[in-house]
């Protein structure tokens, strides 16, 4: 059993800001990200990158980016381990604490913070990123915030 949450809580637990043109925390810094011409705003819902490379869908110049097919592949994978190598020297924000701005956050990346699901011991094993059992949760967060 595991937590299922929705998109910005998804965002405020891994530490990867699910908001503006690096938002997809699968692609990350490979995000094929464009703009929609009437509301100026950053859209990422294109990911026929990750259909087989035959499938229909991946050729189809309408039904997606206006006269555009997708012929890359996938971005590469990341496991569990290399997202803490990567953010081992970010500051974890807890209990709401004031946030020390990461070098090259929002440009280079979307790290806003570590997350705590790096000092979970099994964490690194797991197959899906962010990937928490309900009984860690009810054990070690519930308790300690209920009786403050």
């Amino acid at each position: 059993m595991w937590t299922i949450n929705d998109f910005p809580v998804y965002g405020m637990l891994s530490g990867w800001s699910s908001h503006g043109r690096l938002a997809c925390p699968h692609c990350m810094e490979n995000t094929h990200v464009f703009t929609l011409a009437n509301g100026g705003k950053s859209s990422w819902f294109d990911h026929r990158c990750f259909l087989p490379h035959n499938h229909l869908f991946r050729r189809s110049k309408n039904g997606f980016l206006k006269d555009q097919r997708v012929v890359v592949g996938p971005p590469p994978k990341i496991t569990s381990e290399e997202v803490c190598t990567r953010v081992c020297d970010y500051p974890k924000v807890i209990d709401c604490g004031k946030t020390v701005p990461i070098p090259g956050c929002r440009f280079d990346h979307h790290w806003t913070k570590k997350s705590i699901f790096c000092d979970l011991p099994y964490w690194k094993d797991n197959l899906l990123r962010h990937n928490i059992d309900v009984m860690h949760i009810e054990k070690n967060f519930l308790t300690k915030y209920l009786t403050q």
